[in-house]
């Protein structure tokens, strides 16, 4: 299995590949004297937000804009004159490369024997173009692997760490029931997947054929296929890389303690932009895992809504009746009013097929 400096320097090396077409989707066409110009204004500039970090890995990091030698001293009363796109891609160039070059010669030092901080909780942007430095405090991710034709559950008394892997599980149902800051899901199939509330971000690449249920502060999506997510997120979900035939819902279950959790981890139930997908669609041909040999040659798709009479709610067995201490009794996170239309109507059905049989 990759290390985590593997995977950060896998991550780093597709945004540089990409980082092009990833910044002339954010850009704005200005007509100048002669020819006409691309420029980032600080409001796109901030949504490479979802795949760039800046800051201490584990810690809050910076606002994006404030790390930019362009837009850091902005008046924050004022809207920032935009920014040559060329100038914005130089800069990130740069930026990844250093980091780039600092991730090798920890590696290297690694190798070497030299002695080096304890695992840092993941960072969920694609990138993290400023080195982390270790803490001691830090604690390596709990790791879900290999689990097949079977349930796992794990609570947060379970947990000794903020961050969750699920990694190559297949044909199997995994409850993660717990307050969370990252999470990871890579590699899946024929699965069902919950996780209790995630404060920061969640990431799945690389799944076929999963149901996966989120409650998350966001969430990035990349390089699925034939998966359904069911979402109760506070920000736009991101769909990067060679997605196909993805559907996403509202959230749809609960536990007793998911309330709880979801105030600890600083999550608005009020607020679910589940259906408002951002989708950068870039895909490379030649990388081997975004576009695996066999694949066709064909345009990435955006994800597309389930139809509300598909969504039904997913119950969550109460394995521990006795040490359950939550109050949630219902999902948190309102339905829009097609998908409660549609459950009343079903629930409304069922009623009547109970009475006919009496």
């Amino acid at each position: 299995m990759p290390s985590q400096a593997d995977e950060e320097a896998h991550q780093l090396s597709y945004l540089q590949k990409h980082l092009a077409n990833i910044l002339y989707l954010l850009s704005e066409h200005v007509e100048g004297e002669s020819e006409e110009s691309l420029v980032l204004t600080m409001e796109g500039f901030e949504h490479l937000g979802f795949l760039i970090q800046f800051g201490d890995k584990g810690s809050g990091g910076v606002p994006l804009s404030q790390a930019a030698p362009f837009f850091a001293n902005s008046d924050p009363d004022m809207s920032a004159a935009p920014v040559p796109v060329s100038q914005v891609h130089d800069w990130l160039l740069q930026t990844i490369a250093s980091s780039l070059e600092s991730i090798t010669e920890k590696v290297s030092a690694k190798e070497n024997g030299s002695p080096s901080g304890s695992d840092q909780d993941i960072a969920m942007a694609d990138a993290s173009p400023s080195s982390a430095k270790a803490s001691p405090s830090a604690r390596s991710p709990c790791f879900v692997e290999g689990v097949s034709k079977s349930s796992y559950v794990k609570q947060a008394s379970d947990l000794k760490s903020s961050s969750v892997k699920v990694i190559n599980c297949h044909d199997s149902t995994i409850y993660i029931l717990a307050p969370l800051r990252y999470a990871i899901i890579y590699g899946c199939s024929d699965a069902t997947i919950v996780l209790g509330a995630v404060g920061k971000a969640v990431r799945v690449e690389h799944c076929e054929r999963v149901h996966v249920i989120i409650a998350a502060k966001r969430v990035c999506i990349a390089n699925c296929r034939e998966c359904v997510f069911f979402l109760g997120v506070n920000q736009r979900p991101l769909f990067v890389g060679d997605n196909h035939k993805l559907q996403v819902a509202p959230y749809n279950t609960y536990y007793s303690q998911l309330e709880e959790h979801l105030t600890e981890v600083g999550i608005v139930s009020t607020i679910n932009r589940w259906d408002e997908a951002l989708s950068i669609s870039v895909i490379d041909p030649h990388d081997s895992l975004s576009h695996p040999a066999g694949v066709s040659d064909t345009q990435s798709e955006s994800a597309t809504c389930l139809d509300p009479d598909q969504l039904t709610n997913f119950l969550i067995p109460n394995w521990f009746e006795n040490e359950s201490t939550g109050s949630t009794k219902d999902n948190p996170f309102p339905l829009p009013d097609a998908y409660m239309t549609s459950q009343q109507r079903n629930v409304n059905a069922l009623s009547l097929n109970e009475d006919d049989k009496l």
